[in-house]
Formats: structure tokens, sequence, C-alpha cells
């Protein structure tokens, strides 16, 4: 260890830690902030294993000082399934690079680049690291998204619930490749589905907390505007006492975002999908889009070549051409419809269901007694890339370059030295 001063200490296998204004105690020895600890292996604290050496200063407290690709490791898996698709994998990986490396550009008067939990991203150390993730750390190593000269801002967040928001609608920013997207590819998570009760006091007490405008007895809670993919964009409120107004994400922070998942309601608790158009009178069904994958073929073509290469339809030979040709696949797979005499069925390019027009109307949350029901898809605020979503396009054959332009489109990848 050695602190301002260039004084050395040995601190043996363990030690205590205590700070008293400028000074660190360690050992029943004090020394003057900032303190750097270092080992000849991996440091422990609080029963996590870290990389790279410890820091205390007198700003920012406790830091853990490691180089980027380092921190990736400890990040990957706490934030996305360390058995997940490597394609998923390294587009998890590109983007929380780029999203460490944006935030340190913002940080230098607080002293730290990032925060180890959700209000960045997830980080746990070295105690968490597995050779699937670390893989994908390390092939995409230095590679980050930048938009003309700039690192892209690269948020992310676990499920969109069938469409991407906008930034301007959550953080009132507007950058070109944040705006919101449809997900293309069909998946179900953990939360594709969700309820809470609110109590309408605490509603209350979030609207004047906001607004400023103590709206007395809430009687009625509206979604006032929903975007495009069906998002709710403004909510307003109504008390015994007047009527406010505010954004959908303000009221979802301000209630709990672990209570209030996400910001994608579904009115009166209905089944409600990204294709479903939502009106004032109700919900209007649409036929799901199909997905393609990376070669062009309907998800579900793809799926028959590959059984069709389970069954031995194809030689060797053209096996390796289609795997260094992707797009050969679509007329390989009519061949293997011919050969295996299935009923040819010629691949399809979907055309996207139309994005509904941004809309100003009310739908009531459901009440229940002294609260109110939400019902939602998803999790998280919605900017940038969907976890789950890019979960599903990389099983779909997606790469993760592909994946990354889909949820930050007119963004470059470049390699930083």
């Amino acid at each position: 260890m050695v602190d301002t001063e260039g004084r050395l200490a040995n601190l043996g296998e363990s030690a205590q830690i205590s700070v008293s204004g400028s000074t660190v105690v360690i050992g029943g020895y004090s020394f003057f902030m900032p303190v750097r600890i270092t080992g000849t292996g991996f440091l422990k604290f609080n029963g996590r294993t870290y990389r790279g050496a410890f820091v205390i200063t007198q700003k920012a407290g406790l830091l853990n000082a490691l180089d980027v690709e380092q921190y990736l490791c400890g990040v990957l898996p706490a934030e996305v399934g360390a058995s997940w698709p490597d394609e998923a994998l390294r587009a998890q990986a590109i983007t929380a690079r780029t999203y460490v490396l944006r935030q340190s550009l913002n940080r230098a008067k607080k002293g730290y680049d990032v925060v180890d939990t959700d209000s960045d991203q997830v980080y746990k150390g070295a105690g968490v690291e597995t050779e699937k993730t670390n893989k994908a750390v390390m092939s995409t190593a230095g590679e980050i998204l930048t938009y003309g000269k700039e690192i892209a801002q690269t948020f992310f967040h676990s499920d969109s619930g069938g469409h991407t928001a906008d930034i301007s609608d959550v953080w009132g920013s507007k950058i070109p490749y944040l705006q919101g997207v449809p997900e293309v590819v069909s998946y179900k998570s953990p939360v594709s589905s969700w309820s809470a009760k609110v109590s309408a006091a605490k509603i209350q007490s979030v609207v004047k907390k906001v607004t400023g405008t103590d709206i007395g007895e809430v009687s009625l809670v509206q979604v006032s505007e929903v975007d495009q993919g069906g998002r709710a964009v403004t909510m307003t409120f109504t008390g015994s006492k007047g009527t406010a107004t505010m954004k959908a994400s303000q009221f979802r922070i301000n209630v709990d975002p672990r209570t209030i998942k996400s910001t994608m309601f579904t009115p009166s608790g209905g089944s409600f999908s990204a294709q479903d158009t939502l009106t004032p009178s109700g919900l209007v069904s649409r036929k799901p889009v199909k997905p393609l994958t990376e070669s062009g073929m309907e998800f579900d073509e793809e799926q028959e070549i590959a059984k069709m290469t389970s069954e031995g339809v194809f030689t060797t030979t053209e096996l390796i051409d289609m795997l260094t040709n992707p797009s050969k696949k679509k007329s390989y797979y009519q061949i293997g419809l011919t050969r295996t005499k299935r009923t040819p069925k010629p691949a399809k390019t979907p055309t996207p269901a139309p994005a509904r027009p941004r809309s100003k109307y009310g739908y009531a949350i459901e009440r229940a007694g002294n609260d109110f029901m939400f019902y939602g898809r998803g999790w998280g605020h919605g900017v940038g890339m969907c976890q789950w979503g890019a979960l599903a396009m990389a099983k779909a054959g997606w790469t993760a370059e592909k994946i990354l332009m889909h949820y930050y489109p007119g963004t470059v990848i470049k390699r930083f030295k």
C-alpha cells in the first residue's frame, strides 16, 4: 500500500479499514488520502473478489481501479446470462465498453467513472467471471460505438416490452440513434408481463413532489399520450383539488422503478402485444411479423434447414459452402426440399407492421378501492439496446454487429487505442 506522501506499508493478508477526515486508518496506522492498495493477486473486500487495485479518496471513497477490459469481465456475467449465445455477449461487451468510456468523460469532477449498480451498469468484480463471458470481452477488445467524432451514448435495459423508447420521451434530449425501434424477433422474458398496485396516497405524494401541485385525493389516473410503440409518454392525474400532468418516465422513477417496471402499460391488464394497435375504443390485433434471420431466411425456415442438416441431406462440401456463404442457405433450402420431397415453401420477405402514430387520448388505469392497478410488459427505461431482444436476435442468427446497428442505427463500430 502507498499513500499520497509515498509512504509504503505491508498490510499482510487482511486488514480493517476505516476513514477519519482526510486520513485512512489501516491496521492501526494512519495514512493520508488518496491511498492505493495493491496485491500480488486478487483483492477482496466485503466478500467480493476484485482485479486491479483499491484506491481510497476523500471525494469518492473506496474505488476499484483497473483496466477497462478487466472491468468488463466483471460486468457481463452480472448484466446478462453467462450462458447466452456468443453474439449476444459480444453485443453486450461492446455496449458496456462504450457506456463506461462515455460516462468517464462526464465524471472527472466526481472522482470516479461509474458506480457498480444498475444506476450505471452492474459490476460484481472477478468473482463472477466465466470463461465464456471473458471470451466475449477479449474478442471485442477496444471496440466501441461512435457517432460522428463522438463516443456514442449506449444506454441499455432488460426488456423493452416489444418496442424501445425514444430518449426524448424519457430524458428530454434528442439523439438520432436513440429513437424507438420495434423488436424484430419474438421472445418471452421473466417480465414479459407484470402487475403492480400503487395506492392513491402514494400517487398524490408523487404528483406533488414532481409537479409541485397538490391535486388532493386522487380519483382518476390516465395515460394521456402514447408513442408509436404503445409506450406511455405522459400521464394525467385528477384529484379533488385539481389536475396535473407529468412524463410517464418521471412517474415510474418516483413511485419505484422496481414496482412500476416499465412504462409499456397494457390497458386494464388486457393482452397487448407489440403488434397490436391501441385505439381509444380498445385494441385492434394485427398478425405478428415473422422475423428474418441473418441469412435472410425466416426463422422457421432456418430451423427446417438445421433439421435437414441433422438428417444428412447435404454433403460436406455443401455444408462448408453454407457456412462460409450464409446467403446461399436460401438456395440450399430449396434443394433440400426437393431431395426430401417435402412441399416447397418459398421464403417470404415479411413486411413489418406500420408504426402507429403518436396518439393523444386518455385511457384510464384500473382502480381497485384505494389503489390503482398497473399492468405492463418489460423492465427498464426502454432506451437503447434491449438485452432480451438481443438474446432473441442472437438465437435467430444475428451477429453482434447487426444487433447493435438495429438498436443504435447510424452508429459505427471503431477500435480505440
